[in-house]
């Protein structure tokens, strides 16, 4: 994705990370670290009615993404230190 995501940067408000807050296609809000991640990535970006969408692939969805070169991100949710205080009780 070369398109310019800084209307969508921010900041984790627990540990004050930098992220890209995307919408996931049900709506739901995504913390996103900024950087792509070869290697692990499973979320892809897609910019659609001036949304940043976060469209989380499976293991060969994900595969298939990199083997066509598409950059690949992971949800915030796998680094922050704090990200049992964002998650809902099931």
């Amino acid at each position: 994705m070369t398109t310019d995501l800084a209307p969508w940067r921010g900041t984790c408000a627990t540990c004050g990370l930098p992220v890209l807050w995307a919408t996931t296609p049900a709506g739901r809000s995504m913390p996103v670290n900024p950087a792509p991640a070869p290697e692990r990535g499973n979320v892809l970006l897609s910019i659609r009615s001036g949304q940043l969408v976060a469209g989380v692939l499976r293991r060969n969805q994900a595969a298939g993404a990199r083997d066509a070169g598409l950059p690949l991100y992971t949800s915030h949710f796998t680094d922050c230190p704090h990200a049992n205080q964002h998650r809902r009780p099931r």
